[in-house]
């Protein structure tokens, strides 16, 4: 029992989709275009530990400071106060921390790039922060967590990525994972906004200044439908420019990616009911697992 609360209160999928995301890049993307690397593999296991560890210290902070907040929008699934204490829950965020900050800045050493210990310790700071004061501001908590989930995509071109023979590999490389980030951070930002509107009773009760509560229900739904057409834009753009020809790529993108956004477009002006609104947020991390794989698509029919 407590030990499955444990791993529900550090959200052990979404740190199974940063692995994934790791494992994809490093292990797919990079050999199959003959991309040199900085990383041997246990340095980049090292690099991995120091990011599960940080984004699951912001997982444990958020919970802890959303104490009385969840009582009122998830009370069954309240994990601190009912089954670890506060100050249980405070040394793990403690300890992660510090175990994802050392092994940031081991990593940072060892490839002789030291100004790079500054993300972790900057993760960790912003991370506590959003959970303190930046989550109750319209928009500003939204776009801080699709930033940091961005940052998830392209950490191994910051710390991996060497110079291959290949200046064509590398550009097109470099470009994909680009564009994929751009996608994860689009896609989270909206996540957040539908998030928001599901947590409005109880983010009005504690006075947050959420999109939902200053506009409305409505107008912030009307915000997710005409981000989610700018995106579909955009990813019609994709499909014609940087997936022109590729069959597969093309029949993925639309099927897995621009109809499930195209359901949420038109669905979410009338979901009413809190469990239709979970199942688009739902919906929508599954879309951002999609969108992932896309980069094993790519490497693999190159």
């Amino acid at each position: 029992m407590q030990l499955s609360a444990f791993f529900n209160l550090i959200r052990w999928r979404n740190l199974l989709l940063i692995i994934y995301i790791q494992i994809v890049i490093k292990f797919s993307v990079f050999p199959n275009f003959a991309i040199g690397t900085n990383l041997t593999n246990f340095q980049f296991y090292i690099l991995l530990l120091a990011i599960l560890s940080i984004t699951a210290a912001g997982y444990i902070i958020n919970d802890i400071l959303d104490i009385e907040t969840d009582k009122i929008n998830k009370p069954k699934k309240l994990i601190i106060s009912t089954i670890f204490s506060v100050e249980t829950t405070k040394r793990w965020y403690l300890y992660l921390n510090t175990i994802g900050i050392f092994f940031g800045i081991f990593i940072s050493l060892k490839i002789e790039k030291p100004s790079l210990s500054f993300i972790f310790i900057g993760a960790a700071l912003l991370l506590y922060y959003y959970s303190k004061k930046l989550k109750k501001l319209p928009l500003v908590g939204n776009l801080t967590v699709a930033l940091l989930v961005s940052i998830n995509v392209l950490i191994l071109l910051i710390f991996d990525l060497n110079t291959p023979d290949n200046i064509t590999n590398l550009n097109y490389v470099k470009t994909t994972i680009l564009i994929v980030a751009f996608f994860a951070f689009c896609i989270n930002f909206i996540r957040e906004l539908v998030k928001d509107i599901e947590d409005i009773n109880g983010d009005y009760k504690l006075k947050m200044n959420t999109l939902p509560i200053l506009t409305g229900r409505k107008r912030t739904k009307n915000v997710i439908s005409i981000l989610c057409v700018f995106l579909i834009f955009l990813l019609v753009l994709f499909l014609n420019y940087f997936t022109s020809g590729q069959i597969v790529i093309s029949l993925y993108v639309i099927v897995f990616i621009l109809l499930p956004i195209l359901y949420v477009t038109i669905e979410i002006n009338k979901a009413k009911s809190p469990k239709k609104i979970h199942t688009i947020s739902s919906l929508l991390k599954l879309v951002m697992f999609f969108g992932i794989n896309i980069l094993i698509i790519l490497s693999i029919t190159h």
